[in-house]
């Protein structure tokens, strides 16, 4: 009965070996196991042995049955994993092939400015930070010495998040759109790593009237020195360095004291009309003045570096922004921002 069973295992193997489909792999398990099963044409006799041969033949029985269990999973795996080779093959689709475009994409003055805004302040060793678009109103306001009473507010008019989620905020906890990208720097100091030497270019949002200068949303640049003992020479050097870098050696800087709530001493700076270059004739861009605004600078409040856990007796730090649209206007010969925004093909074809 021994040897019955060893060739019911030799049977099995066999007929396993020469399948290629689910459908006789079920038939020979029926075979084996269920309909027909084989090996109870051999266990019938088991009554007639004695209680050892019973005890030897159940146990061969059982692991010729698992044997069979065992083998036929494998092989409809293996089964399985033919077919799906096979579907692959003739479903296959080269998503590799090449073909010839008509049309190409073009990159977007913004990002060729802001790229190149990128390359030369990094040759100038600062590094880049970001942040999301939505922040508090305390990043965006409290920290850089704008309470909720103060009169600079108003120079920012403001996208707010809908009410249905300010309504369970507190009012420093409050949801916007950033109205500038400064908060990125409070962010950065906070980490209290020092020294810092670090541009944030970004997306910002005002509800602001439209003109040649102004959209209602553009994009800024602003940088962040923290050093020991840095003074307004060396961001007037710093300044005049990038702007003859990005336009022209010829370009020329105009500073105007300015106020700025979380600054002093601060500045407002012009550049000199590449568009008109000081024809003054008909220029929107320089209202007929032969200057641009681009630019503001400042060196921190030490209320602002207190706010951050910084030292003002042992730290100064400078700053200073640009709008990324107008220096792009600038550089490319765009007579408007607005341009930029209105997905005008004609435009970005040229670059």
């Amino acid at each position: 009965m021994k040897n019955q069973i060893q060739n019911l295992k030799i049977s099995f193997l066999d007929k396993l070996n020469n399948i290629s489909s689910l459908e006789e792999l079920k038939e020979l398990n029926d075979e084996f196991l269920w309909k027909k099963w084989l090996l109870n044409d051999i266990l019938k006799w088991l009554k007639d042995l004695s209680i050892e041969d019973k005890k030897d033949i159940w146990v061969l029985a059982n692991e010729l049955k698992e044997i069979i269990k065992k083998e036929s999973l494998e092989k409809e795996i293996e089964i399985e994993n033919i077919n799906y080779k096979k579907i692959e093959k003739e479903e296959d689709i080269d998503v590799s092939l090449e073909f010839k475009s008509k049309e190409k994409g073009y990159l977007h003055p913004i990002s060729l400015t802001s790229k190149i805004l990128e390359d030369i302040f990094i040759s100038l060793w600062f590094k880049i930070e970001d942040w999301p678009q939505v922040e508090t109103e305390e990043f965006n306001f409290d920290k850089l010495n704008i309470p909720a009473n103060h009169p600079a507010r108003d120079v920012w008019d403001t996208f707010w998040v809908s009410d249905e989620i300010n309504q369970h905020k507190n009012p420093w906890d409050k949801y916007l759109l950033r109205t500038h990208t400064s908060p990125v720097q409070i962010r950065t100091m906070l980490k209290g790593e020092l020294p810092i030497k670090i541009i944030v270019p970004g997306r910002v949002f005002r509800y602001e009237q439209e003109d040649a200068r102004h959209t209602s949303n553009f994009y800024q640049l602003e940088w962040l020195v923290v050093w020991k003992k840095v003074t307004f020479w060396d961001l007037k050097w710093t300044l005049d360095t990038a702007m003859k870098k990005l336009l022209w050696e010829d370009t020329k800087l105009r500073f105007r004291p300015s106020i700025f709530p979380f600054t002093e001493p601060s500045a407002e700076i012009d550049i000199s009309c590449q568009l008109c270059n000081w024809k003054w004739t008909w220029c929107r861009m320089c209202s007929e003045t032969g200057w641009v605004e681009l630019l503001w600078a400042w060196m921190v409040h030490p209320k602002v570096l207190k706010a951050c856990n910084i030292d003002p007796n042992e730290y100064s730090w400078f700053a200073f922004g640009m709008w990324i649209d107008r220096i792009a206007a600038q550089r490319y010969s765009v007579s408007s921002s607005r341009m930029f925004y209105q997905n005008k093909l004609k435009l970005n074809n040229q670059f």
